[in-house]
């Protein structure tokens, strides 16, 4: 990957052009990025890209609106016209909250340089193990790194840059035995350099899950209806932990969606402005967003307004006690922003966003959840979720589930799906597991649809309904 062109100064320029509008408040977000993909397909190469950009974001709050320009122009004259058009167009209502002016320059190291990693070539060679695999049926890889550089500085004083590496790559295989398949997908990576994709550690992850899901065809049990609804005690790992903290914590805890302008796009939530601090869970439930976990796919320290990253406690010991904010929500709620708006292009505006999404480990073992269980199911892995417009109920799919029997795993089951309301779901937890982990992801929201790096997870839990 070449150096990146320094357009830093144009930062500063679009600062200074602005103050001469005078204008209440201006910021500026330059972003310049490059990268290499790869993807491979039953062993061959199906495409690949490399591309290289660079952009400009300019806000402008004038009479409490906001107006947004952007530019792929790297240049004072486009600049200028286009801070000096801004009367010219209607703005959005908006007033941001008062926020300390920071100073900052950070990166992130590469411990193996992303310019040095051979991509293709291991890709190739993760695919040529499982191709040996018996039972393999189909596998799709694809391996991306790439570098962002970003300035921000806004009329409040602040000025910040950074510099974010990362790899990632996504597996998807399919197994077959006897007439019946079976799907998994799977992300590794993150924010680093390329000691992220460790090939060893994929190839073995990949042939576990294969494995796995060939036991599950072979030796699983389908469970009825009415079996299903007798069972009392779930046991959750971290995979299906994280997809439900995700979605029915962190989503509905996003100030934008509570406050309804997401209505119409993505719904709405079972939080809103008059149940603030509600009951969400039991009291061994505690679930925290952290931008700062170092090398996580969500890392980052200070967000695309400026704001120092924190961990925020969005359901402590049971209680809604934090909104992801940004600084116009922020003022909405008397606040201080917690630094939630990120956009994935300078392009497209910042949203209030999550980053690291998980469920606070406690101090059971895992032992100890199946233990307490006594007889249900533990669900390990999912193959599709859904949860409806408010955040309000859900259903998680198993694809890697088993029976306990006497508090001792049994056989695997093909069929469980887990459904609950979202509230009778974390009142439901009951012991939390002390070991702690993520899974990596790709949160989407927005019109134009904007993705975004995110991981999600954290600790098992023990379930007890009814």
């Amino acid at each position: 990957m070449s150096e990146m062109e320094d357009y830093s100064e144009l930062v500063g320029y679009a600062i200074s052009s602005a103050e001469k509008h005078d204008v209440d408040y201006a910021d500026a977000y330059l972003q310049s990025a490059n990268g290499r993909s790869y993807a491979v397909e039953q062993g061959r190469l199906n495409g690949s890209s490399y591309y290289e950009k660079s952009g400009i974001r300019i806000r402008l709050v004038k009479d409490k609106r906001l107006y947004t320009f952007t530019t792929n122009k790297m240049d004072k004259d486009k600049i200028g016209k286009l801070i000096s058009g801004y009367k010219g167009f209607n703005g959005v209502d908006t007033v941001l909250s008062g926020e300390k002016a920071v100073t900052a320059k950070y990166k992130v190291e590469e411990r193996k340089k992303l310019a040095d990693a051979d991509v293709l070539k291991d890709l190739l060679e993760i695919d040529k193990v499982l191709s040996k695999t018996k039972h393999m049926k189909f596998r799709s890889l694809y391996g991306m790194v790439g570098k962002v550089k970003t300035v921000f500085q806004n009329t409040d004083g602040s000025v910040i840059e950074a510099a974010i590496p990362a790899a990632q790559s996504f597996a998807s295989i399919t197994v077959e035995s006897g007439r019946e398949t079976r799907q998994r997908f799977l992300q590794f990576g993150g924010v680093g350099g390329y000691e992220l994709l460790n090939r060893s550690k994929i190839e073995d992850t990949l042939l576990d899950e294969a494995k796995a899901l060939v036991n599950v065809i072979d030796k699983g049990v389908r469970l009825s209806d009415s079996e299903m609804k007798r069972i009392r005690n779930v046991v959750i790992a971290p995979e299906i932990t994280g997809i439900a903290v995700h979605e029915s914590i962190g989503h509905p805890n996003e100030a934008d969606r509570v406050f309804l302008r997401e209505a119409a796009q993505a719904g709405t939530s079972y939080i809103n402005k008059d149940n603030l601090g509600l009951e969400i869970g039991s009291p061994a439930v505690t679930i925290i967003d952290d931008p700062t976990i170092p090398n996580s796919n969500g890392f980052y320290l200070y967000d695309d307004e400026g704001v120092r990253s924190r961990p925020r406690t969005i359901v402590r010991d049971g209680i809604q006690d934090e909104l992801l904010l940004n600084r116009s929500y922020a003022r909405v709620l008397g606040k201080k922003s917690n630094a939630a708006a990120r956009s994935d292009y300078y392009s497209n505006e910042p949203l209030i966003r999550m980053a690291n999404t998980y469920l606070k480990p406690g101090s059971a073992t895992f032992e100890e959840l199946i233990s307490e269980a006594r007889d249900g199911v533990y669900i390990k892995s999912f193959m599709e979720w859904n949860i409806d417009d408010t955040r309000s109920f859900s259903r998680y799919q198993g694809s890697e589930a088993y029976m306990i029997k006497g508090g001792r795993l049994g056989k695997p089951v093909k069929n469980y799906r887990l459904e609950s309301k979202t509230i009778d779901f974390w009142h439901a937890v009951r012991l939390v597991d002390r070991e702690f982990e993520l899974f990596l992801g790709n949160c989407g929201k927005g019109e134009p649809m904007q993705g975004v790096p995110v991981t999600m997870g954290g600790a098992s839990a023990l379930l007890s309904f009814g």
